[in-house]
């Protein structure tokens, strides 16, 4: 039988970076911070092969020389030189979790709940929270705008640092601690392109580890509203498509149709235009129109195009 042995114990962190540990009054005891490893190293001498246990259990597949540990508990290794004969088993390492206060922080974002029209500001609300034991410290947040929607710019009265990178389109919000308990806000103004459906994520970083990632990220889906305009309406007394609708003009405020036939004179005009123009008095053909309409921010915007009268 081989003499006993020690087993030699150095931190690394998951990433196989050096770890630092608190100071043991027991040599044989290593604090171990939760998602953290220590590796252990048997350092028999003329071994060919080796086993590790723990709690005198064997570790299945733990046969090198080097085993990482993750986990609280005692462990021992044996080792085997080449004629198959054991060493006794090692001093044993006690690894003791240490025990860790905890930051869970949560993000949420929404966007405002009204209808919201093609060219309007409307806000975003980011609202940060956390939601554990401890202090959660260097909150990183990161809301990367998609290409319909245009920076405005942020409400006053934030906590922390807010940063706008115009070629990336993203904000950043960095908030030093932000206690147990305790929430914070960040209003973002931002202006629609274009209609359709928007997705915006928001997330979330701190220095702590987070027990529950699965909040440290947001999506809000807004649908952008606009007009629908027809280029070809049929008002031959059929019953359908019989005027030239323009499908969301009821969601302004105000609004003015302007219709021009092919020698540039006005053939129509309208002020509050009721989806009701059923080109009485002219011949089929294609007509240019011109429809302003009056925004939320009493900002007009145009719209200009052909269309086509076929009976």
């Amino acid at each position: 039988m081989f003499n006993r042995f020690r087993i030699i114990a150095f931190g690394v962190l998951l990433l196989y970076a050096a770890a630092c540990f608190a100071q043991s009054p027991n040599p044989n005891t290593w604090p171990l911070k939760p998602g953290a490893t220590v590796k252990l190293r048997a350092n028999g001498a003329s071994a060919t092969s080796y086993q590790w246990f723990r709690n005198g259990a064997p570790i299945l597949g733990a046969t090198l020389q080097d085993y990482v540990v993750n986990a609280a508990g005692k462990y021992t290794v044996i080792t085997f030189n080449l004629g198959g004969c054991s060493s006794d088993p090692s001093e044993a390492i006690e690894v003791i979790m240490d025990a860790q206060v905890l930051a869970d922080v949560s993000i949420v974002k929404r966007s405002e709940s009204r209808k919201v029209m093609t060219t309007e500001v409307f806000k975003y609300n980011l609202l940060v929270r956390n939601n554990g034991t401890g202090t959660a410290t260097n909150l990183q947040v990161k809301d990367e705008l998609p290409e319909n929607l245009i920076y405005v710019g942020v409400d006053p009265a934030v906590v922390g640092t807010i940063n706008y990178n115009e070629r990336t389109k993203t904000v950043s919000w960095s908030i030093p601690s932000l206690a147990n308990g305790s929430f914070v806000e960040l209003i973002i103004n931002v202006r629609s392109v274009k209609p359709g459906n928007v997705s915006n994520r928001a997330t979330i970083t701190i220095n702590e580890n987070d027990p529950d990632p699965s909040n440290n990220s947001s999506i809000d889906n807004k649908e952008i509203i606009g007009l629908k305009i027809p280029n070809v309406f049929t008002p031959n007394g059929d019953g359908k498509n019989e005027t030239f609708f323009i499908e969301g003009l009821d969601l302004y405020s105000e609004n003015q149709l302007t219709v021009i036939n092919r020698w540039g004179s006005t053939v129509y005009e309208k002020k509050g235009y009721l989806n009701d123009w059923t080109a009485d008095g002219l011949t089929d053909g294609t007509y240019f129109y011109v429809i302003r309409v009056k925004t939320a921010n009493t900002q007009w915007q145009e719209f200009k195009g052909y269309v086509t009268v076929m009976r």
